[in-house]
């Protein structure tokens, strides 16, 4: 353990010399030890994965030069850490986030496009390069200086290096140039850099500006990346009012979670608050896409289609048309309680993971094959919804069934 401890505070040190070879030479030996067993925690995972990223991608000329020929050192060397990940599956799902990213870097690299190039610079910073994210928003808005999403971007790389007061003006300017359905972008990076300005300095006006900003957000458009950036902001401040109109917020951003969930998550959140860092959000949320889900799973009509020949009725409430036409559902199981409607045995259940404030969860789909209709756990009474919900846990462990909690 002190051999691994010694070698991650040595890449750190290579890190902060930008000496990319050193720091690909000390992440290949942290590989090779957790290769043999060593055994290593989540975040220590994470960061040796990004380090090694961060390595092969090096001074990054290949995404700065447009004529730069060298995208194939970096895929070779992305395709030997998928090899090493490939013989320890048990990783996968810890850092998929992180690979998503890191394909998605090359695959985006072979058409730079100015639409590509903000994507390329919001996948750096997944993989802790925001260095290079500053200076290929840098290039675009060098030539298309209001382009409003390359300065969202530019807002988040300066705070996740730092950089408030640079992160601020950024998106000050977006703020301003951005059309009004998509000024949530913009006011979301703002709540951030503010938030993590007042953690870094105290000063009680910057956390005043980023709840007020929070709230246009939702006034806006309320939906989970807003109510991410407010209840950050919120619990920053401390201010109890503000958490409960956080509560709130939450409550109606994601209309399938029961009063109980959210009390559980907000007082999370404050545990975590508590112990974080200063400067350090609680949790890591995107301020410019609405595409959350990066799975390789069929919607739950597709999967319902497949497994039991029909497409179930969905109506339009809370959000569920486009809910259950996401990615990533798996069956659980078919319930031995009755439907409560047509009090047949054909109700199976679906689930979703999420993850909120470090904790995973799992959406409800509860599809009955003789009412052919689907539908969230809301729609249940609380009694009827107990005993379901305990007969399906106790046959189907969900923890044993969704891939990122196994």
């Amino acid at each position: 353990m002190s051999n691994l401890v010694d070698l991650l505070n040595q890449s750190a040190s290579a890190r902060a010399l930008n000496d990319w070879k050193k720091l690909e030479q000390l992440s290949i030996e942290v590989l090779r030890l957790i290769h043999s067993e060593t055994k290593v925690d989540e975040p220590d995972l994470k960061t040796v994965v990004k380090n090694y990223l961060s390595s092969i991608v090096g001074t990054g000329e290949f995404l700065t030069d447009l004529d730069s020929k060298h995208l194939s050192t970096y895929q070779e060397g992305l395709n030997k850490l998928l090899q090493f990940l490939g013989k320890r599956p048990q990783f996968v799902s810890t850092v998929d986030y992180i690979l998503q990213s890191a394909n998605e870097i090359a695959l985006l690299a072979l058409h730079p496009i100015t639409a590509n190039r903000n994507k390329i610079a919001k996948h750096l910073r997944e993989i802790a390069r925001p260095d290079l994210a500053i200076t290929i928003c840098s290039q675009i808005i060098s030539n298309s200086r209001l382009n409003y999403y390359s300065l969202t971007i530019l807002c988040g790389a300066y705070c996740d290096l730092g950089n408030f007061d640079n992160a601020i003006e950024a998106a000050e300017v977006a703020l301003k140039f951005t059309p009004t359905p998509n000024k949530t972008f913009p006011l979301n990076s703002l709540v951030r850099a503010h938030t993590l300005k007042f953690k870094s300095n105290g000063d009680l006006s910057e956390i005043e500006k980023a709840l007020n900003y929070g709230h246009e957000s939702i006034e806006l458009k309320l939906d989970i990346y807003s109510a991410n950036a407010f209840i950050v902001a919120a619990i920053a401040s401390a201010n109890e009012a503000e958490i409960e109109f956080a509560k709130e917020v939450l409550k109606k951003a994601e209309p399938q979670m029961r009063e109980v969930d959210i009390s559980a998550l907000i007082q999370a959140a404050r545990t975590a608050q508590a112990l974080s860092p200063q400067a350090q959000v609680l949790e890591s949320f995107d301020e410019s896409n609405d595409d959350q889900y990066l799975g390789d799973f069929d919607s739950l009509l597709d999967l319902v289609m497949r497994d039991e020949g029909f497409v179930p009725q969905v109506f339009d409430v809370r959000k569920m048309p486009a809910r259950f036409n996401s990615g990533g559902w798996f069956l659980q199981g078919l319930s031995e309680v009755p439907c409560p409607t047509c009090e047949k045995v054909a109700l199976h259940a679906y689930r979703k993971h999420f993850k909120r404030y470090g904790k995973d969860m799992h959406y409800w789909a509860l599809v009955c094959d003789v009412c052919r209709t689907a539908t969230d756990s809301i729609d249940y009474d609380r009694r009827e919804f107990t005993f379901i919900a305990g007969d399906l846990d106790e046959r189907f462990p969900v923890g044993e069934l969704c891939r990122f909690c196994k």
